[in-house]
Formats: C-alpha cells, sequence, structure tokens
C-alpha cells in the first residue's frame, strides 16, 4: 500500500461530508444564530487539540503513516491519547457541519470520516509497534486510543 493512501482516504471522507453537508438539506433543529456560534467554538476547540498534537510531534507532522522520529512522543496531549490529530479533526468536523446545521453531514462524520481515521490510527500504530516495540506498548496501555481511557490496549 502507497505510504500517503490513508491520508489521501481522510481527505477524500473529509471533503465527502463537507459536500453532504452542502448539498443534502436536512437541518438539524437548531436556529443559524445558534448553531454558527457553537459549530465555531467545536471547530477552534478541534483545530486547537490538532495544533497541541502538532507542536508536540514537529517534523513528524507530515501526514504519512510511517513514525518519522527516533523516538516516541508523550507529551503534550499525547500523554492522555495516541492519536489527539485525528480526534482533533474529527471534532473540528463535527463542528462544520453543527455549523452548517446538517444531520447528514454529521452522520456522515460518524459513518465515513470517523472509520477512515480510525483505519489510519490502526495502520499507524502498527507501524509504531514495529518500530518502538515494547517501549510502544507501555505506553499503549497506558493511553487512550482516541479518547482518554478508551482503547487501552
Amino acid at each position: 500500500m502507497h505510504k500517503r493512501l490513508p491520508g489521501i482516504l481522510n481527505g477524500v471522507t473529509g471533503v465527502g461530508v463537507l459536500l453532504i453537508s452542502f448539498l443534502v438539506e436536512l437541518r438539524l433543529p437548531m436556529s443559524k444564530e445558534m448553531a454558527k456560534p457553537l459549530g465555531m467554538f467545536i471547530v477552534v476547540t478541534g483545530m486547537s487539540l490538532v495544533v497541541w498534537a502538532a507542536t508536540n510531534i514537529k517534523e513528524a507532522f507530515l501526514g504519512e503513516v510511517e513514525p518519522r522520529l527516533d523516538v516516541l512522543v508523550r507529551d503534550g496531549p499525547y500523554r492522555f491519547i495516541r492519536h489527539p490529530v485525528y480526534f482533533g479533526m474529527t471534532i473540528a468536523l463535527v463542528g462544520v457541519t453543527v455549523a452548517l446545521r446538517s444531520w447528514p453531514g454529521l452522520i456522515g462524520v460518524f459513518l465515513l470520516f470517523l472509520p477512515s481515521e480510525i483505519y489510519r490510527a490502526r495502520l499507524e500504530e502498527k507501524a509504531l509497534f514495529h518500530k518502538f516495540g515494547s517501549e510502544w506498548e507501555n505506553y499503549a496501555t497506558q493511553t487512550g486510543f482516541i479518547l482518554p481511557f478508551i482503547g487501552k490496549v
């Protein structure tokens, strides 16, 4: 498999969710006045997590599944969850669908985008185990997969 294929899959599913959100007119039961600020708050929260995580993995933040660092990052949000970038992107996309008041988009986040994120994270975990072995296993038993306390190995 091409090493960038999981990232491409994420991009395609994310764009698909956005297209669904814009094109299918089934609105969440809330006013625009409520949806826009709530959605933007959720987007900013998710993207803040992405930025926080990216500052901790620095040059490894290139979208590839293969680890690019020789040390296992355990700082910042990585103290709590193994895949904060994927979690943050999912939160941000939820925020966009809320701001657009889109039922189909919100459902698409969980049926299309999140599964592609989980797939990518599982591939990444195999590569991390291959590179770091027991150090990775120990870390994985102490941290959640995408949510804290959920998915500890």
